[in-house]
């Protein structure tokens, strides 16, 4: 690997990047000792309506396919006080929509040394749900084996936390969950979807899937594609499986072709599309609130609070990082046409 890198450092080192590298050419020992301090880097932001902010980094889990254990080490998470200043000011600032990030959000706080008070991250976002002002939070990702009650029942009580969760379920198939090291069954996974929608009956769904895990065979894969089936997703972020150095995984063997992976993949993309087409369907003929995100010619496109691509025409005054009510008019399945009203 020195053939290839000069310098690997974890991202935790990332505030002590010009001591890193002035260490490096000095030929000096790097100081780890403020590796702490990463999650209170003060950023600067691409976007002056759409923000990210770290709730926590590494993670715990060792998911047999993921590096994330190993690049960014164990979990940890930022005060509670440091996250809703940000959000705080963010919002002060006129930013409109603010993603809270994790490798697993549904185990912050669970690092945390408190001696009076319980954090967790229903408590996290129940606090940012309460700061005034015209904004949308969403969160990602959530563990199906982490996922609480708490935050199940609080989601529909929130006002600035649209019913949107991404859910991911990587395989339906038991065996394969087993060997990705995931902790949970395809009925455990199957029991929460069922749970999630009885208390947030409008709730979109996003998932997570990897075709081709190594040893998958093809009634494995048709466990995922009934799961696809069953938990209705809108969309899904799907990986064909690749190797990658320093996992688990990597010294399984790679025993599904390429042309089997992607074969896989148009199967699950194709289950997906017909939902999609259903679903939006459905929207034809009512009124969404959109956070415009993008201009284009003489068209303008925004997304729906389940995040949802919706386009119009130009009209005057609307902007970007403007919310404005939009009656959906047409629909495919990955995108909305409506107009201004």
């Amino acid at each position: 690997m020195s053939n290839i890198f000069d310098l690997i450092f974890e991202i935790k080192d990332l505030n002590i990047l010009p001591e890193v590298l002035s260490n490096f050419f000095d030929q000096k020992n790097i100081d780890k000792q403020k590796s702490g301090e990463y999650l209170s880097i003060i950023p600067k932001y691409a976007s002056n309506f759409r923000a990210y902010v770290p709730v926590s980094t590494g993670c715990n889990n060792f998911c047999t396919y993921c590096a994330v254990p190993y690049t960014r080490g164990r979990e940890l998470s930022r005060p509670m006080y440091e996250i809703i200043y940000e959000v705080e000011k963010l919002i002060e600032s006129g930013f409109k929509e603010i993603t809270l990030l994790g490798q697993n959000v549904n185990s912050y706080g669970n690092d945390l040394s408190h001696t009076t008070d319980t954090v967790s991250f229903g408590k996290l976002i129940r606090e940012i749900d309460k700061i005034p002002g015209k904004y949308r939070v969403y969160f990602y990702s959530n563990h199906p084996k982490d996922i609480s009650d708490e935050l199940i029942n609080l989601l529909p009580t929130l006002v600035h936390f649209p019913h949107y969760l991404h859910l991911p379920l990587q395989s339906g198939n038991d065996d394969i969950l087993k060997s990705m090291n995931r902790h949970y069954t395809q009925k455990q996974y199957l029991e929460l979807v069922k749970k999630i929608r009885n208390t947030v009956p409008d709730v979109l769904l996003t998932s997570d899937i990897i075709v081709g895990f190594p040893g998958e065979t093809e009634e494995q894969f048709l466990d995922t594609l009934k799961v696809v089936e069953k938990a209705n997703f809108e969309m899904i972020f799907l990986a064909q499986f690749s190797p990658r150095s320093g996992t688990k995984a990597y010294k399984l063997a790679d025993s599904v072709s390429k042309d089997e992976k992607k074969k896989r993949a148009k199967a699950i993309n194709h289950a997906l599309t017909k939902i999609l087409n259903r679903e939006n369907q459905s929207l034809v003929g009512t009124v969404q609130e959109i956070l415009i995100d993008e201009t284009k010619n003489d068209k303008l496109f925004g997304r729906t609070q389940s995040y949802k691509v919706v386009e119009i025409k130009k009209s005057p005054g609307v902007m970007v990082g403007d919310f404005i009510n939009v009656k959906i008019e047409a629909v495919t399945a990955w995108k909305l046409f409506g107009s201004l009203i």
